[in-house]
């Protein structure tokens, strides 16, 4: 994966395939938004619907492609106005982690993981804050109860992190209507 090539991938706004070898079986497909020396950005493509931002590392990616099923696809999502609704110009500090992280509104929820370590972790929550090569997320269960105190990850250990993603919308409207009835 050359600068070059992601360049190309960003210019002609290519519906890519996103193999991890390492980390799942199953492929991903996605928008290329932006990309630094270790991350990339995409806009998440999943079952034809849009599904938030998915950040990765580009050091786990062992195929990008664009194959002939993701520019029919593609053709698929246009068609559906699908394509209209990307915010190709969305653009985020994306050298590390860190910088993504801390650069989060305070009241968004995100999902951070590390796919790879045995247990794999999986943290959703507001970043409380990023220090010391490590996030601190105000971390709530399955069951929308918060943690106390905030959990931390080393950034280092984080493989993916997501923002507005389906998932992440369903809990927000659940917090706002737990707001609206306070």
């Amino acid at each position: 994966m050359h600068s070059k090539q992601l360049r190309g991938h960003i210019a002609h706004r290519e519906l890519l395939c996103i193999r991890r070898a390492s980390i799942e079986v199953c492929s991903m497909q996605g928008f290329l938004l932006a990309f630094s020396d270790s991350l990339l950005l995409f806009q998440y493509i999943y079952d034809f619907r849009l599904d938030g931002y998915l950040i990765i590392r580009r050091s786990d990616v062992t195929e990008l492609s664009c194959r002939d099923t993701d520019r029919f696809q593609r053709e698929l999502l246009q068609a559906e106005g699908v394509l209209d609704r990307i915010d190709f110009e969305f653009s985020a500090p994306i050298q590390s982690f860190d910088s993504f992280l801390a650069s989060r509104p305070a009241d968004e929820i995100v999902v951070v993981e590390d796919e790879v370590s045995d247990p794999q972790e999986f943290l959703i929550g507001t970043v409380s804050h990023v220090a010391d090569a490590a996030v601190h997320i105000n971390h709530f269960t399955g069951i929308a109860r918060r943690a106390d105190p905030p959990e931390q990850i080393s950034t280092d250990r984080i493989t993916s992190c997501q923002t507005s993603t389906n998932y992440i919308r369903f809990y927000e409207r659940y917090f706002e209507r737990l707001a609206q009835h306070a």
